[in-house]
């Protein structure tokens, strides 16, 4: 006669079961986000071998659309449009950005549209008009002329698109853990801070973050001063996002 578990037995093993699964489950969670932060380095990686190229053949120039304070990420649209760069390039794959589609009058990859229209270097955006931005684009673009090494340091040029939803200059992407940038060297790395003082480039964001920009100034023991060298990370014109980013 075949023996039965008991009911005791059966209760031991669903909370052995149980306990794995507790266990076995943040394992697999966190090798998920790992994952999908070494697939967003590898493409801001790619962006990066595709600027180089573009920067050699217009004289250490990065790509802008009009001068360089229209809205950054336009210029990542003529990077797109001369390298051939495919459209998944530009997204971080731990959010829900969808692939631009490519617009027929410009040729050009759209990035963000402001409801069903492309955002062009006239379109004013408010804090209002956040929610109906439909983004292809998880990145923020600094094309001011940069050399790889400024002052022997190296700088930040990609990096997460900020939270414009909430108003909060580190990007939400990642819990605000942190965020993926590539530096001017072209390597990529994933930036655990939400403070200036924990930055590999202490700049990242510093016209946001401070009060004011122009004038000399200290946060947790991070100086800026005029001879210091902006990176200006930003999606939009640097106006848009000084009110776009009020913190």
């Amino acid at each position: 006669m075949k023996r039965a578990f008991t009911l005791v037995e059966l209760l031991v093993v669903i909370a052995v079961i149980a306990i794995l699964i507790g266990v076995l489950l943040p394992a697999l969670s966190g090798a998920r986000l790992q994952a999908r932060k070494a697939a967003t380095l590898s493409r801001l990686r790619d962006l990066g071998v595709s600027m180089s190229s573009y920067m050699i053949d217009f004289q250490n120039n990065g790509p802008t659309i009009g001068d360089e304070d229209s809205k950054a990420f336009l210029g990542l649209e003529v990077l797109a449009l001369y390298q051939d760069t495919p459209a998944e390039s530009f997204i971080n794959i731990n959010t829900h950005d969808l692939p631009a589609t490519i617009d027929e009058k410009t040729q050009r990859l759209v990035l963000a549209r402001l409801d069903d229209d492309p955002i062009e270097t006239d379109t004013g955006v408010a804090p209002g008009d956040v929610p109906r931005i439909a983004w292809s684009c998880s990145y923020s673009y600094d094309p001011d002329v940069k050399p790889a090494r400024e002052r022997d340091r190296l700088r930040v040029y990609l990096g997460d698109r900020a939270d414009y939803e909430e108003g909060r200059t580190l990007s939400a992407n990642w819990g605000g853990r942190g965020a993926c940038c590539l530096w001017t060297d072209q390597h990529a790395g994933f930036v655990r801070s939400k403070t200036l003082a924990d930055q590999d480039d202490p700049n990242m964001y510093h016209h946001n973050e401070f009060g004011g920009e122009g004038s000399d100034e200290v946060e947790n023991n991070v100086h800026v001063t005029r001879g210091t060298v902006d990176t200006h990370l930003r999606f939009f014109s640097e106006e848009e996002d000084d009110t776009l980013l009020p913190d």
